[in-house]
């Protein structure tokens, strides 16, 4: 099904085009982060749908494991961090992602890939990977950790009615993409481009939010 994947392709691209440019207008941290985090996601996309089209590499499934499952949730909190949360602690975690990303290339670049499973077509290229227990470890965290500072910055917005909406919808993308990531590993896999393409238009909207508000956010250190 190559349809979402490419829906999400090209969405994520345009996106990060346009938060791109409405850093250099306005120079807000979190527009810059953000544009990243949706790099990364139109590159997992990309990769879901040359997989889809043309057959997954081993090549492909690592760099869609690493930028899908293991690094994007995490960017995406760091925008949440930049928008709302004190300049020292986004700093940190950003420090703490870019860490996590070279450690996770690394840990791909060196794991086995059964390329027989990979032939066989039956599932996604990356279930092919023999991932290391570091790696899986990795993932785990910087989803519940990405998640759980999307939801928080969610709450923190409503009780303190800083980009309210916004944030709740940013949220709300990360855990359709995150509900469709885990019916992946329930074996629904034919949900996994459907959720993604959900998903990141639900934050995109939020970031349009945040971004036509045209203000600082306050409680900077």
């Amino acid at each position: 099904m190559w349809i979402f994947p490419l829906i999400a392709t090209v969405i994520s691209a345009l996106f990060a085009a346009v938060l791109m440019r409405q850093y250099f207008a306005r120079r807000n941290p979190a527009n810059l982060v953000w544009s990243v985090a949706l790099v990364i996601f139109a590159v997992g996309s990309a990769c879901d749908l040359a997989g889809s089209i043309s057959g997954w590499t081993p090549f492909i499934a690592r760099l869609y494991y690493l930028s899908g499952a293991v690094i994007v949730v995490g960017y995406l909190a760091a925008g949440t961090l930049y928008l709302l949360a004190p300049r020292t602690i986004a700093h940190i975690w950003l420090v703490l992602m870019l860490a996590v990303t070279v450690t996770g290339t690394i840990l791909l670049a060196t794991a086995s890939v059964d390329q027989a499973m990979i032939d066989a077509g039956d599932e996604p290229g990356w279930r092919a990977i023999d991932k290391p227990p570091l790696l899986t470890v990795l993932s785990i965290s910087v989803n519940s950790l990405g998640t759980a500072i999307l939801v928080g910055g969610a709450v923190y917005s409503a009780v303190y009615r800083r980009f309210p909406l916004a944030n709740i919808l940013i949220a709300a993308g990360a855990l359709i993409i995150a509900g469709a990531g885990t019916l992946t590993r329930l074996g629904q896999y034919e949900f996994q481009s459907i959720g993604q393409a959900i998903g990141i238009i639900v934050i995109f909207a939020g970031f349009l939010m945040v971004s036509r508000a045209g203000r600082r956010p306050a409680g900077r250190s």
